[in-house]
């Protein structure tokens, strides 16, 4: 045991006496410098570079709309299958209507008896051989008996359902002999010839949004890439979180797309030369951005103003020009505001 505690005092004085005379040397500056730090570099120059805004989207139908009935009524029949194409006007639902049918037969011969009556006074009325007060009042018998006959037709139509517009019927949640009650759910409509893509984007990129602009949207459920154009920008900016909403139309007369799919939206801007540094060579804190410019055996921080990306690069809008040289690999070893460096060749 004696032997244990001499040996952890002996192991004591000796680091202490390390980390004595360790400091005394740092301090007196003793240590040797570290060496240049191995980067490598890259040379600015202009190249071709387009701008390019990404979003997602939800596509929506050209038009769309829940087919329900207006009315509780039972179904007597139903004239569509699931998924099918059908033109406007044609017949979808028929509720039972006997009721209905019954009273627009009786107003119709009402009003029919009415006119006969309203023709004979009126042939009396002509030799004053009747008093004018007992032809107006057949005469508004008549007009009544219109009235009700256009209610009657209206409550009959209330009982056949027809497709407000073309398009793809969904699948039908009903059958023959159920009863409906207003506002439940019979199939859906859907005009997908072609499709609306509304997706927001920050408001800083307002000037790539153009109406007929052009843009490219993908989704994973096919390989390739849909074209369409942009019909409309929202006139305000949301105050929250400072974004605005373009809608785009997208042609499909394939049939590919589907309401309700996301999609990947990207919008192409303009064309132009500009100076472009490899993401790797950027160090952005906050608001701050910064690159290590190569100048000589010293690469010295150097602050920068960015426009805009694309997949790993960035443009350089002030703060460099074409011909610098910049830290590309080794950015993470460089300390300071200048770093001696040793550049490798790429």
């Amino acid at each position: 045991m004696r032997a244990v505690v001499v040996v952890l005092v002996a192991l004591g004085i000796g680091v202490g006496a390390w980390y004595q005379f360790g400091s005394d040397e740092a301090a007196g500056g003793g240590r040797a410098p570290m060496g240049p730090v191995p980067v490598t570099g890259w040379v600015l120059e202009e190249q071709p570079f387009q701008s390019r805004v990404e979003a997602l989207g939800t596509l929506r139908a050209w038009e769309s709309v829940t087919i329900t009935s207006s009315v509780s009524e039972t179904v007597a029949r139903l004239h569509f299958e699931d998924g099918q194409r059908v033109n406007t006007g044609d017949l979808l639902v028929t509720l039972q209507q006997e009721g209905e049918k019954a009273s627009l037969r009786e107003q119709q011969e009402f009003l029919a008896e009415q006119e006969r009556e309203v023709a004979r006074l009126e042939n009396l009325a002509r030799r004053n051989q009747v008093a004018q007060t007992e032809l107006d009042q057949r005469r508004t018998q008549a007009a009544i008996a219109r009235s009700r006959i256009e209610q009657e037709k209206a409550q009959l139509d209330d009982r056949t359902i027809k497709a407000p517009f073309g398009g793809v019927l969904g699948l039908r949640q009903v059958s023959p002999g159920a009863l409906v009650e207003p506002g439940e759910i019979i199939t859906t409509l859907d005009d997908i010839s072609r499709m609306r893509l509304d997706f927001t984007v920050p408001a800083r990129f307002l000037r790539f949004l153009q109406p007929g602009q052009q843009i490219e949207a993908s989704t994973a459920a096919y390989v390739q890439a849909f074209t369409g154009e942009i019909a409309a920008v929202n006139s305000r900016v949301d105050p929250v979180n400072r974004s605005v909403t373009a809608r785009a139309v997208f042609p499909n007369d394939n049939g590919l797309l589907k309401p309700g799919m996301l999609m990947q939206v990207t919008v192409l801007g303009d064309q132009r030369n500009a100076l472009l540094v490899p993401e790797e060579s950027l160090v952005s804190r906050s608001t701050d951005h910064y690159v290590w410019q190569i100048d000589g055996d010293t690469a010295k921080r150097v602050f920068v103003e960015i426009g805009d990306r694309r997949p790993g690069w960035v443009e350089v809008l002030d703060g460099l020009q074409a011909g610098d040289q910049v830290v590309r690999d080794g950015v993470a070893r460089l300390r300071g505001n200048e770093s001696a460096v040793r550049v490798l060749e790429s």
